[in-house]
Protein backbone atom coordinates (compact mmCIF):
# COMPACT_ATOMS: atom_id res chain seq x y z
CA UNK A 1 0.00 0.00 0.00
CA UNK A 2 2.83 2.30 0.96
CA UNK A 3 4.53 2.00 -2.45
CA UNK A 4 1.56 2.05 -4.35
CA UNK A 5 0.50 5.15 -2.68
CA UNK A 6 4.07 6.96 -3.20
CA UNK A 7 2.91 6.71 -6.85
CA UNK A 8 -0.09 8.77 -6.37
CA UNK A 9 -2.07 6.18 -6.71
CA UNK A 10 -4.92 6.11 -3.73
CA UNK A 11 -6.60 2.36 -2.96
CA UNK A 12 -9.23 1.62 -0.58
CA UNK A 13 -8.44 -1.96 0.74
CA UNK A 14 -10.73 -4.22 3.16
CA UNK A 15 -8.71 -7.10 5.22
CA UNK A 16 -10.03 -10.11 5.68
CA UNK A 17 -8.91 -13.40 8.15
CA UNK A 18 -11.21 -16.10 6.85
CA UNK A 19 -9.23 -18.53 8.90
CA UNK A 20 -8.72 -21.14 6.27
CA UNK A 21 -12.49 -21.63 6.97
CA UNK A 22 -15.15 -22.72 4.23
CA UNK A 23 -17.92 -21.71 6.48
CA UNK A 24 -16.57 -18.32 7.46
CA UNK A 25 -15.73 -17.25 3.88
CA UNK A 26 -19.17 -17.81 3.22
CA UNK A 27 -19.99 -15.52 5.79
CA UNK A 28 -17.31 -13.00 4.71
CA UNK A 29 -19.01 -12.98 1.31
CA UNK A 30 -22.30 -12.93 2.00
CA UNK A 31 -22.53 -9.74 4.38
CA UNK A 32 -20.29 -7.89 1.93
CA UNK A 33 -21.31 -6.07 -1.09
CA UNK A 34 -19.35 -7.72 -3.69
CA UNK A 35 -20.57 -5.05 -6.19
CA UNK A 36 -18.82 -2.91 -4.82
CA UNK A 37 -15.27 -4.43 -5.44
CA UNK A 38 -12.53 -4.29 -7.79
CA UNK A 39 -10.70 -7.62 -7.54
CA UNK A 40 -10.65 -10.04 -4.73
CA UNK A 41 -7.29 -11.11 -3.44
CA UNK A 42 -7.19 -14.97 -2.16
CA UNK A 43 -8.21 -16.68 -0.39
CA UNK A 44 -5.77 -19.28 0.55
CA UNK A 45 -7.45 -22.16 1.22
CA UNK A 46 -8.51 -23.82 -2.70
CA UNK A 47 -12.24 -24.63 -0.75
CA UNK A 48 -12.60 -20.97 -0.21
CA UNK A 49 -10.81 -20.01 -3.32
CA UNK A 50 -13.40 -21.83 -5.24
CA UNK A 51 -16.44 -20.44 -3.52
CA UNK A 52 -15.41 -16.54 -3.56
CA UNK A 53 -14.58 -17.38 -7.28
CA UNK A 54 -17.90 -18.59 -8.09
CA UNK A 55 -20.01 -15.87 -6.04
CA UNK A 56 -17.77 -12.98 -8.00
CA UNK A 57 -18.35 -14.45 -11.07
CA UNK A 58 -21.80 -13.09 -11.04
CA UNK A 59 -20.65 -9.42 -10.13
CA UNK A 60 -17.54 -10.17 -13.10
CA UNK A 61 -15.15 -9.43 -10.26
CA UNK A 62 -11.76 -11.30 -10.85
CA UNK A 63 -9.99 -13.36 -8.21
CA UNK A 64 -6.79 -13.60 -7.49
CA UNK A 65 -5.01 -17.02 -6.67
CA UNK A 66 -2.10 -16.09 -4.82
CA UNK A 67 -0.72 -19.45 -4.20
CA UNK A 68 -0.70 -22.84 -6.32
CA UNK A 69 -4.31 -23.86 -6.35
CA UNK A 70 -4.73 -27.44 -7.92
CA UNK A 71 -9.00 -27.32 -8.33
CA UNK A 72 -11.61 -27.79 -10.63
CA UNK A 73 -12.00 -24.28 -10.63
CA UNK A 74 -12.85 -23.79 -13.87
CA UNK A 75 -14.30 -19.83 -14.22
CA UNK A 76 -13.26 -17.60 -16.21
CA UNK A 77 -12.74 -14.53 -13.66
CA UNK A 78 -9.60 -16.01 -11.85
CA UNK A 79 -6.52 -15.11 -11.99
CA UNK A 80 -3.78 -18.28 -10.99
CA UNK A 81 -0.37 -15.97 -10.01
CA UNK A 82 1.69 -19.19 -9.32
CA UNK A 83 3.06 -20.57 -12.90
CA UNK A 84 1.37 -24.33 -13.51
CA UNK A 85 3.94 -27.29 -13.13
CA UNK A 86 3.61 -28.02 -16.64
CA UNK A 87 4.77 -25.00 -17.87
CA UNK A 88 7.74 -24.79 -15.65
CA UNK A 89 8.60 -28.06 -16.84
CA UNK A 90 8.07 -27.04 -21.08
CA UNK A 91 10.51 -24.07 -19.84
CA UNK A 92 13.11 -26.17 -18.39
CA UNK A 93 13.05 -28.93 -21.23
CA UNK A 94 13.02 -26.05 -23.79
CA UNK A 95 16.30 -24.46 -22.06
CA UNK A 96 18.15 -27.83 -21.87
CA UNK A 97 16.98 -28.67 -25.52
CA UNK A 98 18.50 -25.08 -26.74
CA UNK A 99 21.50 -25.65 -24.32
CA UNK A 100 22.43 -29.06 -25.15
CA UNK A 101 25.39 -30.12 -27.31
CA UNK A 102 26.42 -33.56 -26.93
CA UNK A 103 25.97 -34.24 -23.52
CA UNK A 104 24.97 -37.47 -22.35
CA UNK A 105 21.32 -37.53 -20.71
CA UNK A 106 20.23 -39.60 -17.66
CA UNK A 107 16.43 -39.94 -16.12
CA UNK A 108 16.39 -40.91 -12.73
CA UNK A 109 12.33 -41.04 -11.40
CA UNK A 110 10.65 -42.39 -9.13
CA UNK A 111 7.51 -44.47 -9.87
CA UNK A 112 5.26 -41.14 -8.88
CA UNK A 113 6.80 -39.40 -11.45
CA UNK A 114 6.36 -42.44 -14.34
CA UNK A 115 4.83 -39.55 -16.77
CA UNK A 116 7.19 -36.68 -16.10
CA UNK A 117 10.20 -39.47 -17.19
CA UNK A 118 7.90 -39.62 -20.51
CA UNK A 119 7.22 -35.88 -21.06
CA UNK A 120 11.56 -35.76 -20.39
CA UNK A 121 12.01 -38.84 -23.38
CA UNK A 122 9.67 -37.36 -25.77
CA UNK A 123 12.03 -34.05 -25.94
CA UNK A 124 15.07 -36.80 -25.50
CA UNK A 125 14.39 -40.03 -26.96
CA UNK A 126 18.07 -41.02 -26.64
CA UNK A 127 18.09 -40.59 -23.04
CA UNK A 128 19.25 -43.21 -20.72
CA UNK A 129 17.04 -44.42 -17.80
CA UNK A 130 18.47 -45.51 -14.30
CA UNK A 131 15.72 -47.52 -12.07
CA UNK A 132 15.16 -46.42 -9.18
CA UNK A 133 14.67 -49.20 -6.70
CA UNK A 134 11.18 -49.00 -4.48
CA UNK A 135 11.32 -50.72 -1.34
CA UNK A 136 9.23 -50.48 1.50
CA UNK A 137 11.55 -48.92 3.55
CA UNK A 138 14.01 -48.10 1.36
CA UNK A 139 14.18 -46.36 -1.97
CA UNK A 140 17.46 -45.69 -4.03
CA UNK A 141 19.81 -46.08 -7.17
CA UNK A 142 22.09 -49.00 -8.33
CA UNK A 143 25.50 -46.72 -8.24
CA UNK A 144 27.52 -49.55 -10.56
CA UNK A 145 24.60 -49.04 -12.55
CA UNK A 146 24.40 -45.26 -12.93
CA UNK A 147 28.38 -45.37 -13.30
CA UNK A 148 27.89 -47.90 -17.00
CA UNK A 149 25.81 -44.84 -17.86
CA UNK A 150 28.16 -42.01 -17.30
CA UNK A 151 30.11 -40.80 -19.77
CA UNK A 152 33.75 -39.85 -19.82
CA UNK A 153 33.71 -38.39 -23.59
CA UNK A 154 30.92 -35.49 -22.50
CA UNK A 155 28.99 -33.57 -20.04
CA UNK A 156 26.55 -35.46 -17.99
CA UNK A 157 23.43 -33.74 -17.61
CA UNK A 158 21.11 -35.99 -15.01
CA UNK A 159 17.62 -35.17 -14.72
CA UNK A 160 16.06 -36.00 -11.24
CA UNK A 161 12.31 -36.65 -10.54
CA UNK A 162 11.11 -36.96 -7.30
CA UNK A 163 9.66 -35.53 -4.08
CA UNK A 164 11.09 -38.06 -2.07
CA UNK A 165 14.18 -35.99 0.19
CA UNK A 166 15.80 -39.50 0.99
CA UNK A 167 16.06 -40.51 -2.47
CA UNK A 168 16.91 -37.08 -3.82
CA UNK A 169 19.80 -37.10 -0.77
CA UNK A 170 20.84 -39.86 -2.11
CA UNK A 171 21.27 -39.19 -5.80
CA UNK A 172 22.30 -35.67 -4.87
CA UNK A 173 25.29 -37.30 -2.70
CA UNK A 174 26.30 -40.17 -5.63
CA UNK A 175 25.88 -37.36 -8.00
CA UNK A 176 28.61 -35.49 -6.25
CA UNK A 177 30.71 -38.33 -5.57
CA UNK A 178 31.56 -39.11 -9.56
CA UNK A 179 31.85 -35.08 -10.20
CA UNK A 180 35.42 -34.33 -11.40
CA UNK A 181 36.05 -38.25 -10.44
CA UNK A 182 38.01 -40.36 -12.94
CA UNK A 183 36.66 -44.21 -13.69
CA UNK A 184 39.77 -45.90 -14.50
CA UNK A 185 42.41 -44.70 -11.87
CA UNK A 186 45.00 -46.50 -13.29
CA UNK A 187 44.78 -44.75 -16.66
CA UNK A 188 47.14 -41.23 -16.56
CA UNK A 189 44.75 -39.98 -19.38
CA UNK A 190 41.90 -40.79 -18.39
CA UNK A 191 39.06 -38.01 -18.75
CA UNK A 192 37.41 -36.55 -15.82
CA UNK A 193 33.60 -36.69 -15.44
CA UNK A 194 31.00 -34.27 -15.32
CA UNK A 195 27.79 -34.26 -14.24
CA UNK A 196 25.44 -31.85 -13.95
CA UNK A 197 21.66 -31.97 -12.33
CA UNK A 198 18.93 -30.57 -13.66
CA UNK A 199 14.93 -31.18 -12.10
CA UNK A 200 11.89 -29.90 -14.06
CA UNK A 201 9.84 -29.87 -10.62
CA UNK A 202 12.11 -28.23 -7.67
CA UNK A 203 9.31 -29.15 -4.86
CA UNK A 204 10.14 -29.10 -1.33
CA UNK A 205 11.63 -31.86 -0.88
CA UNK A 206 14.84 -30.23 -2.65
CA UNK A 207 14.86 -27.96 0.22
CA UNK A 208 15.13 -30.33 2.76
CA UNK A 209 18.54 -29.94 5.72
CA UNK A 210 19.82 -33.40 4.84
CA UNK A 211 20.82 -32.46 1.27
CA UNK A 212 24.25 -30.84 0.53
CA UNK A 213 23.98 -26.99 -0.51
CA UNK A 214 27.70 -27.50 -1.56
CA UNK A 215 26.61 -30.71 -3.46
CA UNK A 216 24.11 -29.01 -5.21
CA UNK A 217 26.61 -26.26 -6.12
CA UNK A 218 29.29 -28.70 -7.26
CA UNK A 219 26.37 -30.25 -9.49
CA UNK A 220 25.13 -26.70 -10.62
CA UNK A 221 21.78 -27.80 -10.02
CA UNK A 222 19.30 -26.48 -12.48
CA UNK A 223 15.23 -25.80 -11.89
CA UNK A 224 12.77 -23.80 -13.17
CA UNK A 225 11.52 -21.62 -10.89
CA UNK A 226 8.38 -19.01 -10.06
CA UNK A 227 11.15 -16.95 -8.19
CA UNK A 228 14.16 -15.42 -8.53
CA UNK A 229 16.52 -14.06 -6.03
CA UNK A 230 15.49 -10.43 -5.85
CA UNK A 231 17.75 -7.46 -6.01
CA UNK A 232 18.79 -5.42 -3.51
CA UNK A 233 15.79 -2.52 -4.37
CA UNK A 234 13.69 -0.20 -2.50
CA UNK A 235 11.22 -2.71 -1.70
CA UNK A 236 13.95 -4.67 -0.04
CA UNK A 237 15.24 -1.33 1.43
CA UNK A 238 11.52 -0.19 2.74
CA UNK A 239 10.76 -3.70 4.14
CA UNK A 240 13.93 -3.81 5.93
CA UNK A 241 13.72 -0.44 7.52
CA UNK A 242 10.16 -0.89 8.87
CA UNK A 243 10.69 -4.64 10.00
CA UNK A 244 13.81 -5.08 10.74
CA UNK A 245 15.36 -7.88 8.59
CA UNK A 246 15.43 -8.58 4.55
CA UNK A 247 12.15 -10.00 3.40
CA UNK A 248 11.96 -13.74 2.56
CA UNK A 249 10.64 -15.01 -1.29
CA UNK A 250 7.13 -15.28 0.62
CA UNK A 251 7.23 -11.68 1.26
CA UNK A 252 9.27 -10.86 -1.64
CA UNK A 253 6.38 -12.53 -3.70
CA UNK A 254 3.04 -11.29 -1.54
CA UNK A 255 4.55 -7.90 -2.32
CA UNK A 256 5.11 -8.90 -6.36
CA UNK A 257 1.27 -10.22 -6.72
CA UNK A 258 -0.69 -7.22 -5.05
CA UNK A 259 1.60 -4.78 -6.63
CA UNK A 260 1.12 -5.93 -10.02
CA UNK A 261 -2.44 -6.36 -9.25
CA UNK A 262 -2.72 -2.83 -8.18
CA UNK A 263 -0.93 -1.22 -11.10
CA UNK A 264 -2.96 -3.00 -13.06
CA UNK A 265 -6.07 -2.04 -12.11
CA UNK A 266 -4.35 1.75 -11.58
CA UNK A 267 -3.95 1.91 -15.63
CA UNK A 268 -7.43 0.68 -16.23
CA UNK A 269 -9.88 -0.19 -13.54
CA UNK A 270 -11.57 -3.44 -15.13
CA UNK A 271 -8.22 -6.54 -14.76
CA UNK A 272 -10.16 -8.69 -17.09
CA UNK A 273 -10.04 -5.85 -19.77
CA UNK A 274 -6.74 -4.75 -19.09
CA UNK A 275 -5.18 -8.29 -19.08
CA UNK A 276 -5.95 -8.42 -22.44
CA UNK A 277 -3.59 -6.16 -24.12
CA UNK A 278 -0.66 -5.85 -21.07
CA UNK A 279 1.87 -8.48 -21.46
CA UNK A 280 4.80 -9.83 -19.11
CA UNK A 281 5.68 -7.92 -16.32
CA UNK A 282 8.90 -7.88 -13.52
CA UNK A 283 9.37 -6.79 -10.29
CA UNK A 284 11.55 -7.61 -7.29
CA UNK A 285 11.49 -11.56 -7.53
CA UNK A 286 8.98 -12.55 -9.55
CA UNK A 287 7.30 -12.14 -13.38
CA UNK A 288 3.62 -11.97 -14.32
CA UNK A 289 2.30 -13.06 -18.05
CA UNK A 290 -0.96 -13.90 -17.59
CA UNK A 291 -2.79 -15.69 -20.67
CA UNK A 292 -7.13 -16.44 -20.75
CA UNK A 293 -7.30 -20.25 -20.78
CA UNK A 294 -10.24 -21.23 -23.14
CA UNK A 295 -12.26 -23.23 -21.02
CA UNK A 296 -10.63 -21.65 -17.75
CA UNK A 297 -9.40 -18.57 -16.11
CA UNK A 298 -5.75 -16.51 -16.35
CA UNK A 299 -2.88 -18.35 -16.12
CA UNK A 300 0.74 -16.84 -15.11
CA UNK A 301 3.07 -18.22 -18.23
CA UNK A 302 6.24 -16.60 -17.21
CA UNK A 303 9.05 -18.22 -15.28
CA UNK A 304 12.91 -18.71 -14.67
CA UNK A 305 15.23 -20.59 -15.14
CA UNK A 306 17.32 -20.69 -11.33
CA UNK A 307 21.32 -22.72 -11.09
CA UNK A 308 23.66 -22.81 -8.32
CA UNK A 309 26.82 -21.72 -9.20
CA UNK A 310 29.63 -21.32 -6.52
CA UNK A 311 27.33 -21.22 -4.02
CA UNK A 312 24.77 -19.13 -5.53
CA UNK A 313 22.19 -19.40 -6.51
CA UNK A 314 21.16 -16.98 -9.79
CA UNK A 315 19.16 -16.55 -12.45
CA UNK A 316 20.29 -18.59 -15.46
CA UNK A 317 17.40 -17.16 -18.14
Amino acid sequence: MDSIKSLGVSVDVKTFDNRLDLQRTKEILQRENLGSFNAIFGPLDVLSLKEASTQAASYNLPVIAPVPAKSDISLGNVFFSYTPEETLREHVLKYVLEKREEQNIIIIADAKNGAVKDSILSQFPFAKILAVKEEEENIGINRDKLELQLSEDTENWVFVESDNFKLISSVVSILNSFHNSVLDIEDPKAEKIQVRMFTTDKNNAFDNDVISSTHLSNLRFTYPSVYREAPSDSFERRYKARFGDVPDRFAVRGFDVTFDLLLKLAYRNDLLDVSKFIGETQYSGSKFDYEKDISSGYFNKASYIMGYDNMYIKQLE
